[in-house]
């Protein structure tokens, strides 16, 4: 990241604050639906596209590709996934890092 406030909104976004759950969370709150054998499997695969959200995330509104409404809308589209089931979930989080791929292309 470039600038100290892009760090800061980095954590913001991994971590949370009070009154917004953070990416960490989240995860792990997904990840409650997953079997055990496949768990690891799915917490890499959300780490690695939350990192490439919140770093774009983060950037100066001006310049940023994925802004909090984004963010809102793959957060609901996670969870619908969830509730189908772990393929279904896993399949989702791949369609996220292919339309993060098209948005930073």
């Amino acid at each position: 990241m470039e600038t100290k406030n892009e760090q800061e909104w980095f954590h913001k976004f991994y971590e949370g604050t009070f009154l917004i759950q953070g990416w960490k969370s989240r995860m792990n709150e997904i990840l409650k639906g997953v079997p055990p054998e496949e768990r690891e499997s799915v917490r890499g695969l959300l780490a690695v596209l939350g990192e490439r959200i919140g770093r774009e995330w983060a950037r100066d509104n001006k310049v940023r590709r994925i802004d909090t409404l984004r963010l809102q809308k793959w957060g609901e589209e996670l969870q619908r996934a969830k509730k189908r089931g772990p393929e279904e979930l896993v399949h989702q989080i791949h369609k996220l890092n292919r339309d993060v791929d098209q948005l930073l292309a």
